[in-house]
Order: structure tokens, then sequence, then C-alpha cells
């Protein structure tokens, strides 16, 4: 059963009949119940479908993150994670079918006109991540109080972990302690600028691979 908003001119919620009506960004909508099909799904639909969802599963878990990232590339029905995940399916994906991977260095959370940082990243010592970057200050898209923002991915656990706000341009260097239950792991680190005052950020970098030390 449907329901109806705003009196007999309004639009419906639910299914009616062969119809489903909805509401997205205050859009009302109505579509046609789809009809199953008999038909086996060609080679690239498969294709399509396989690296979808690996795109999905890898980036469904940072939503928030790519909503904000990419904010400034929203138009239309597009969201910033919408974006964020057509640039993974156009850029991220190698391999061939049923033997898709993701290539972790192509990967972008964010893009937008702040200078991007130019960094490096190691493991110093047990449990910690440290950051160094070009501190390159100007008056168009480079600032001293600029805020880095880190996503570390760890493919073993499948599991993002995200600091935000951790250091400032103007200080070049940022140590990051990660529990000890990463020891051992070949960790993926990411990283972008947010202008301290304004949403705007940086393109994000993809700061390499590192593989943490296991013992002191």
């Amino acid at each position: 059963m449907g329901t109806i908003r705003n009196g007999g001119n309004g639009g419906f919620s639910g299914k009616a009949g062969s119809f489903i009506g909805s509401n997205w960004k205050s859009i009302d909508y109505i579509k046609g119940i789809p009809r199953k099909s008999n038909k086996a799904p060609t080679q690239k639909q498969l294709d399509q479908r396989m690296r979808f969802g690996l795109v999905l599963n890898f980036l469904g878990q940072i939503k928030d993150i790519l909503d904000f990232g990419f904010k400034s590339h929203e138009a239309g029905k597009r969201t910033g994670f919408n974006v964020a995940i057509q640039h993974a399916l156009n850029n991220a994906i190698v391999g061939d079918y049923p033997n898709f991977e993701i290539d972790y260095s192509k990967i972008l959370l964010s893009k937008a006109t702040l200078a991007k940082p130019e960094l490096t990243a190691s493991n110093p010592e047990l449990h910690k991540v440290r950051l160094e970057w070009m501190v390159n200050i100007n008056t168009r898209n480079s600032f001293e109080g600029d805020k880095l923002f880190v996503v570390v991915y760890s493919p073993t656990k499948n599991l993002f972990l995200d600091f935000e706000n951790i250091a400032q341009r103007i200080a070049g260097t940022v140590d990051i302690t990660l529990q000890s239950g990463f020891d051992g792991e070949e960790l993926h680190v990411y990283t972008f600028f947010q202008q301290h005052d304004s949403n705007r950020v940086s393109e994000s970098v993809y700061a390499g691979a590192i593989t943490m030390s296991n013992s002191l």
C-alpha cells in the first residue's frame, strides 16, 4: 500500500499496483516494478556487476568522507560518493573477469582546488606512521592553517581508519599512532588538506603502502 504525501496532488511513497513511489532530494518519483528476465546476463553485464560490487564494498565504508571530499563536483542527482565511485570504476580496476582487483594507488578520496600535499609516509617505530610533507605557503591555494586529513586502509581487515585535523600544513610532519592489531600488515595511506576556515579541500594523495613493524 502506498502513502500519499501533501494531499491528493502530492507524490506517494510505497507500492501501488505495478508502480513504486519514492522521493529523493525533495523530488517525487514514480517507477514501474521491474520485470524478472529469464535471459542469462551477458559477459559485459557480469563484468560491470562485479566491478561495481568490488568498488562499492571498498568505498562504501567511507561514504561520508567521499561526499565531503568530492562535494564541489556534485551536480544534479550526483553526490560526492557517486563521483568517487565513478572515478574508481574508470581508473582503479585492474585484471580480467572474474579476477578484478583494486589498484589502491589510483583511488581518490577528494578533489578540489586547494594545493595537495607532497609527502612521504614511513614506519619509524612500532605502531607509528610518520608523514612528512613540503611546506609551500602562498596566498591562493596553500595556507598555514590548512588541516591535514589522513585515511589508512588495511586490506587484511578490509578496514579504514580516518584521522581528521591531526596537523596543520605549516607543521610539515606528524606521527600517527595505531593500535597493535596492525603489526606486520601492509597498510595504504591517503591524505588531503582542508582549508582551515572553509570546506575547500585539495585533491587527495596516495602516500603509498607501508609494512608495519611487528617487533621493537
